[in-house]
């Protein structure tokens, strides 16, 4: 059976082509991520030249960690109510699940929508932030030139700022409507080196049927 080769995204795979289709978007966004991640925890070596500044440069990368991960949970997500129209995307997320070795218990910051929703609906975000606080709670980091005192303001004050990467610690915490969400970039990058071990091992299984 012809399979998907490297570089192009649809091929002839016949009844294979969900599979192949899941498998290329899934090693994608898996590896997006963990370039993203990368960046981060190499923030001693910053190449910024293309950004205003160094909180740019961070924002970035953190942005597209966030968007990757949107994409790969969207792959796995089962709602419990599920209309008409949807039910075909149920099935084969819940195909997914078995094909991928995926479940909540092993991939429980993977599942989370909530930390994607950071950057889907950032402006909502904000104008609860302007509404509540009377100021814009925008993209903060903490590294290790961060002053201790500005370090604390930003941890203890989530309310007021809503989206801080902390490099040292190397988590990442976000405030929405009141919950305070605490994404541990370490277990992350574990789960995305499982979860890509999984996709590799069913990659072989579609080479060879």
């Amino acid at each position: 059976m012809p399979m998907i080769i490297p570089g192009v995204a649809y091929y002839d795979c016949g009844d294979q082509a969900y599979e192949a289709e899941t498998t290329y978007y899934l090693d994608f966004q898996i590896k997006s991520a963990l370039f993203s991640l990368h960046k981060l925890e190499d923030h001693k070596t910053i190449d910024d030249s293309s950004f205003g500044t160094i909180a740019q440069y961070y924002h970035y990368y953190t942005d597209h960690l966030l968007f990757s991960l949107g994409q790969i949970s969207e792959r796995f997500r089962i709602a419990s109510n599920v209309p008409d129209n949807e039910k075909e995307y149920y099935e084969r997320r819940k195909t997914n699940r078995l094909n991928y070795q995926f479940d909540e218990k092993n991939f429980p910051l993977l599942i989370n929508k909530n930390f994607r929703n950071t950057v889907e609906h950032i402006d909502e975000h904000n104008i609860d932030v302007i509404n509540n606080c009377k100021a814009v709670g925008g993209f903060n980091y903490i590294d290790e030139s961060t002053p201790q005192e500005l370090a604390n303001k930003l941890l203890m004050k989530r309310q007021n700022h809503i989206y801080t990467v902390d490099l040292s610690g190397m988590k990442l915490y976000i405030t929405r409507k009141g919950n305070e969400l605490t994404l541990d970039l370490k277990q992350l990058k574990n789960e995305l080196n499982q979860l890509m071990n999984n996709v590799k091992d069913f990659s072989h299984y579609i080479k060879t049927i």
